[in-house]
């Protein structure tokens, strides 16, 4: 009987999946480095970031789809850089400033206050990832960063000034970010006719109720899995929700 592993973490996916599809060794980034960061930037990253940083912080998966964001001590602000909105914010109002112009209402409420009181108009986010074009950033709330594992957001009119929930669980949004980088990397096969994914599961020797087990994290609804160690396939299942049927992909490191 095969091995298989269900509900696998975002670090046992970049342990399977990076030696197989880009034949890199998996590297995380260095205590210093994530040290350097945290002591400039005077914060404590979340457990679980903290954690993945340390174990793959460098795999190239990070980079494959929409990259991760790198904890640079003293690093300029940039799109390859982990930084904070509120160093977006600061960058656009001097910019104003300096050409004599007027901002969004937005913009003209903050220059009214002291930087230790635009959290009563917008709350600060540490940005940890961005869309491979730079079309949104996501990020964890600064007041949320001594949660172990907490939600991430994505600002959702591409601006600083307004967020959406992304993920229930900083594990949960590195898992979803990865399985799309997967699928990027090696053409899968997706199915959504009910009686095919349960066929397609027996016959792999899949338990569907262990399948659809939840995450020992928030999060993970529309990425259920199934790592086959002996075959290298992984089974991604996605529960039904509004305006989109369950599926099953079949994602083969051939």
């Amino acid at each position: 009987m095969s091995e298989k592993r269900y509900q696998i973490s975002p670090i046992e996916l970049v342990q399977w999946a990076e030696p197989l599809f880009n034949r890199k060794e998996v590297k995380g980034f260095s205590e210093k480095q994530i040290s350097s960061f945290e002591n400039a930037a005077g914060i404590k990253f979340p457990a679980s970031l903290r954690e993945y940083y340390l174990a793959c912080g460098e795999t190239t998966l990070n980079l494959d789809s929409n990259p991760i964001l790198i904890p640079a001590k003293n690093a300029k602000r940039g799109e390859d850089n982990a930084a904070f909105s509120y160093d977006y914010i600061k960058e656009e109002l001097d910019w104003l400033k300096k050409h004599h112009e007027t901002g969004y209402e937005d913009q003209e409420q903050l220059r009214t206050l002291p930087v230790e009181e635009w959290n009563r108009i917008v709350d600060n986010y540490l940005l940890i990832w961005v869309e491979n074009q730079g079309c949104w950033f996501s990020g964890i709330r600064t007041d949320d960063l001594d949660k172990p594992n907490p939600p991430v957001y994505y600002n959702d009119e591409d601006d600083m000034y307004h967020w959406a929930p992304f993920g229930d669980s900083v594990q949960s949004f590195i898992l979803t970010e990865l399985l799309n980088c997967c699928c990027f990397r090696r053409a899968d096969d997706t199915i959504e006719d009910p009686e095919e994914i349960q066929k397609t599961l027996k016959e792999n020797g899949v338990d569907f109720k262990r399948l659809r087990e939840p995450y020992p994290f928030p999060g993970g609804r529309f990425a259920h899995t199934c790592l086959d160690m002996d075959t290298n396939t992984l089974y991604v299942y996605g529960e039904e929700a509004e305006n989109r049927t369950e599926y099953l992909r079949v994602i083969r490191a051939e």
